[in-house]
C-alpha cells in the first residue's frame, strides 16, 4: 500500500509540475483571437517553440509512466482515489508559483478531497 502512495504521488508530482510549466508557458504567449485557422496556426506556432512546453510535456510523460507502474501494482479504485491529490497540489502550486487566489470554497473543496482520500486510504 504505500508503494502504490508512493508511485502516485510521484505520478501526481510530475504531472502538476508539467502543468504548471504549460500554464507559465501559455502565459507568456501573445493572446490571439482564435476566430480564424490563420491565429491558430500563429498560436501553435508560437507556443511549439517554447522550452518549456517541451519540458511541461516531458514531465507529464515521466509521471504518466509513475502513473501506469502504479496502476500495474494497486488496484485502480484505489490508484484512481488517490490520484485525486493532484487537485490539492494543483490549488498550492498555482497559488504560490503564479499567484492565483485560494478563496472558501476552493479550501472547502480541498479539504473534502483530502477527507476523501483518507476514507479510501483507510478502508
Amino acid at each position: 500500500m504505500v508503494k502504490i502512495i508512493i508511485l502516485v504521488l510521484l505520478a501526481e508530482i510530475w504531472v502538476g509540475v508539467g502543468q504548471v510549466l504549460l500554464k507559465k508557458s501559455t502565459n507568456a504567449v501573445e493572446s490571439y483571437s482564435l476566430r480564424s485557422a490563420g491565429a491558430i496556426v500563429r498560436l501553435v506556432s508560437d507556443v511549439i517553440k517554447m522550452p518549456s512546453i517541451w519540458i511541461g510535456f516531458f514531465a507529464m510523460v515521466v509521471g504518466l509512466a509513475f502513473w501506469l507502474v502504479a496502476l500495474a501494482e494497486g488496484d485502480l479504485s484505489l490508484v484512481f482515489s488517490i490520484g485525486s491529490i493532484q487537485y490539492i497540489l494543483i490549488l498550492f502550486a498555482a497559488h504560490f508559483l503564479l499567484g492565483e487566489k485560494i478563496d472558501r470554497m476552493k479550501l472547502c473543496g480541498t479539504l473534502l478531497v483530502i477527507f476523501g482520500i483518507i476514507l479510501i486510504t483507510i478502508s
